[in-house]
Order: structure tokens, then C-alpha cells, then sequence
């Protein structure tokens, strides 16, 4: 009798955990979102920015729609300049997230935190490995553009970034990023933190 109320038992914790494992599985896929369109762009007259020919979008986890519409340009402004050579900002599997995240940086309609956030999101929507993904997310948090809410609010982390300025202090923090983020691989909320506090680990 007790051999088979054990067995139930490991039975029972086993097909518990599947399921938790399976959910997870959904809310991973779930969290990522989806694309609304494609990118469809020509080279703009000074021949360095893009813009887009038809509207494009991305639907956050939440339902939220950030749609860039047709004849918004895109410079790929919101990647740090010191960044384009290891994380070019027009190709690789980021670029539909990057032209999302370029356009909120330039309207600024919604907070910089959602805007950036939604630029994670939006990379691991598009398949982009979530090393690479954290430490573009972790850049832009660090040394991307900030702007006050627009009802004037500031917000808590103050409207300007804690990184360095400079090209040279940009690449240096981009290493240091990168060997952070492979050696521990740190959750999101660790990333934030040690950003908000202005400090590389």
C-alpha cells in the first residue's frame, strides 16, 4: 500500500511539473509579442537614413500596439554609434525591433522605460539569442535616451543616462556589458538595477 501511494505520489509531482513546464513554455512565447507587417524601406535622400514605404508594428505581451507609420524615418539613432560595429543597427535578426524602438525614441509618446523595454521584447520576438538581447537592452538602459513622462514627472532614474558619453568610454562599457552578461547572466531586474545605479558589475 505504501510502494503505491508513493508511486501516485511521484506520478502526480511528475505530471505537476510538465505542466508548469509547459506553461512556462507558453508564457515564454507569450512574452515575446509579435510583428504586425514587415519592414519595407528605401534609402532616404542622404543616403544614411531609412524610411519606411509601408506602416509597421509590434504587439507587446501586454496588447499594446506600437505601430511606426509609413514615411517615418529610422537612423538607428537609439543604438549607441560605439555599438554599430559589433551590433550594426539595420541587420541582424534586431533590426525590425530597432526600427520599433528608434521611432518611440524620436516621438517620445511613451515613457523611455517602456520604450526600451519593449525593444527586448521585440528582439527576442524576432529571434534574437537572449545574451545578445540583454546586452542591447542593457545599452540603451545604461547610455540610451531618456526623456521626462509627459505630464512633466520625472522619472525615478532621472532623465539622463549614467553611462559614459564619449565613443571611446561607450565601447569600453560595451565590453564590460558583454563579459557581465556571459559570465552570470543576469535577470532582467539585476540588469536594471546595477543600470540604475550607473555601474557595470
Amino acid at each position: 500500500m505504501t510502494l503505491v501511494l508513493c508511486l501516485r505520489w511521484l506520478l502526480a509531482v511528475a505530471v505537476i511539473g510538465l505542466a508548469a513546464t509547459a506553461a512556462s513554455a507558453q508564457d515564454l512565447t507569450k512574452s515575446k509579442g509579435k510583428f504586425v507587417g514587415e519592414v519595407v524601406a528605401a534609402l532616404a535622400d542622404d543616403g544614411r537614413n531609412l524610411v519606411l514605404r509601408e506602416p509597421f508594428g509590434f504587439i507587446d505581451s501586454n496588447g499594446m500596439e506600437w505601430g511606426v507609420p509609413a514615411g517615418s524615418e529610422t537612423d538607428g539613432a537609439s543604438v549607441p554609434k560605439a555599438f554599430w560595429v559589433a551590433y550594426p543597427p539595420f541587420t541582424g535578426k534586431y533590426r525590425r525591433a530597432a526600427v520599433i524602438h528608434d521611432y518611440y525614441c524620436q516621438t517620445r509618446e511613451r515613457s523611455w522605460q517602456s520604450t526600451h523595454d519593449v525593444f527586448f521584447d521585440a528582439m527576442l520576438a524576432a529571434g534574437v539569442d537572449n545574451k545578445t538581447a540583454k546586452v542591447m537592452w542593457a545599452a540603451v538602459y545604461y547610455m540610451g535616451p531618456r526623456w521626462d513622462d509627459e505630464d512633466g514627472t520625472r522619472s525615478l532614474f532621472g532623465p539622463k543616462p549614467p553611462g559614459p558619453k564619449d565613443e571611446a568610454g561607450q565601447a569600453d562599457a560595451l565590453k564590460r556589458l558583454e563579459t557581465w552578461i556571459a559570465r552570470e547572466n543576469p535577470s532582467r531586474d539585476a540588469i536594471e538595477q546595477a543600470m540604475a545605479r550607473g555601474s557595470i558589475p
